[in-house]
């Protein structure tokens, strides 16, 4: 199950914080309108600094704290006790009248107008909220939510912040009295231009502000892990095919040998990453067996050929292409058909490039719920890493709106391509280890023993 953090610190500026990965873009929300104004409670801030003027004036004065070692490490230990209700993470406080973490807050903030009729559980309304696997169903999510009493009335809508921005600009410039007849003009400009805000959110709710029009261009360090990335997967194209198996009439037993190669480079490209090359030896074959038939599915989808509706990697023969036909013959209809559904949403649908889809590959290879794993906190770190790479790489390429859209059904596919992991396990079930290549009986864990 994969999950990111990120948080904003005082300025705005992301900071790391565990969140999950499909909330990822519902996170975001604290740092785009919010900026810091959280639903229930506004810090008010009590200074006041005209930068046109020739003095500034703060209430630089607090009385002096007259509680004991005792209430100290009381009220400490008090604050840490809080645990949110929906998935057990650390909380706050109160949101929405219940106590949970920035995460649920956020997703309860986002979700909660649509009503539970909007999503549905894939397993059955049984799933099981932590912070691990929250991610993976809205609709159980939600109604965790609901059960522990967040109260979907408490949300504000747009014109609603703008309006309690208004307020705290007035409290703040009314309460400076006539210290300063420029610093009570700034204000009341301020309030003006709040009032345009207002205006334009009830006659312009759904337009594109020219803000959300600008690109981010990617920062040097973001350049060049990406670059490490394509680097790493262009180099692993090196490795050369080295079987012959048809391509006509293909069995299951078949493909999982073909997919031989396509195993052997995913490790090399793995292996050319210096994040993955930090974890201990045993971390690392358990995220490449416990992900192998997904990072191969989402592989697929980078060598896809739309025109010519086949898989082929750019430097291998025109010979070892798999058409579509070959594919739905090896691997039935009832599983090609969602295979290629997986393969047409990205590379059709979403229009992912090749960055995109290798960002994809590494975030799924850096899962940290694979089975056997040690060292699970660096794991998601690093997965929580390349989310966000992704999310960045987006916005240097595509609008702000645009990324809001795109972003969350990028990483969605991370929970679709579970499914199919689970379709295409059921099959190989039924595949006799004894025709299978020995590094893919060991990569899929297959063995006679259990037939």
């Amino acid at each position: 199950m994969a999950f990111v953090r990120l948080s904003v610190n005082d300025t705005g500026m992301a900071q790391s914080k565990y969140f999950d990965l499909n909330m990822l873009d519902e996170e975001l929300d604290i740092c785009s309108t919010e900026q810091g104004l959280d639903d229930d409670n506004v810090k008010m801030d009590i200074s006041f600094e005209d930068s046109n003027s020739m003095e500034s004036v703060s209430h630089s004065y607090r009385p002096m704290d007259t509680t004991s070692p005792d209430n100290i490490s009381k009220s400490r230990k008090n604050k840490e006790d809080k645990y949110c209700g929906v998935c057990g993470d650390r909380a706050l406080g109160y949101n929405f009248d219940a106590i949970s973490c920035e995460s649920c807050k956020a997703f309860f903030r986002r979700n909660a107008p649509k009503g539970l009729d909007y999503f549905k559980c894939p397993y059955e309304e049984k799933c099981k909220m932590d912070v691990s696997n929250r991610r993976f169903c809205k609709r159980c999510r939600l109604r965790k939510c609901f059960e522990i009493g967040m109260r979907k009335e408490y949300i504000l809508t747009e014109e609603e912040k703008t309006r309690k921005r208004m307020r705290i600009e007035e409290n703040r410039v009314m309460g400076q009295g006539p210290r300063s007849q420029l610093g009570v003009k700034c204000g009341q400009s301020s309030l003006k231009r709040r009032e345009k805000e207002v205006e334009k959110f009830r006659h312009q709710s759904g337009d594109v502000t020219s803000s959300n029009n600008r690109l981010r261009p990617l920062d040097p360090e973001e350049q060049l892990a990406i670059n490490e990335l394509l680097s790493a997967y262009q180099q692993s194209l090196e490795i050369s095919v080295d079987n012959d198996i048809s391509r006509n009439n293909p069995s299951m037993t078949d493909l999982v040998n073909i997919a031989e190669i396509s195993v052997r480079r995913v490790i090399d490209m793995s292996k050319k990453i210096k994040s993955f090359k930090a974890l201990s030896q045993t971390d690392q074959i358990s995220l490449l067996k416990g992900g192998s038939i997904e990072l191969l599915i989402i592989r697929s989808v980078i060598t896809f050929d739309r025109e010519k509706q086949h898989f082929l990697d750019p430097y291998d023969n025109g010979k070892y292409a798999m058409t579509a036909e070959q594919l739905k013959i090896g691997e039935g209809s009832g599983l090609f058909d969602e295979h290629m559904k997986f393969v047409k949403s990205l590379a059709m649908d979403l229009k992912a490039d090749e960055t995109v889809l290798i960002l994809l590959l590494v975030i799924s290879l850096f899962s940290p719920d694979r089975p056997c794993i040690s060292d699970k906190t660096y794991i998601a770190k690093e997965q929580d890493k390349y989310a966000l790479l992704l999310q960045h790489y987006l916005e240097s390429k595509y609008p702000v709106s645009y990324v809001r859209t795109i972003y969350p059904k990028l990483l969605m596919k991370l929970t679709d391509i579970r499914n199919l992991n689970e379709e295409h396990s059921q099959v190989l079930l039924k595949v006799n280890p004894e025709g299978i290549q020995p590094l893919m009986k060991e990569v899929l864990d297959l063995n006679v023993n259990k037939l």
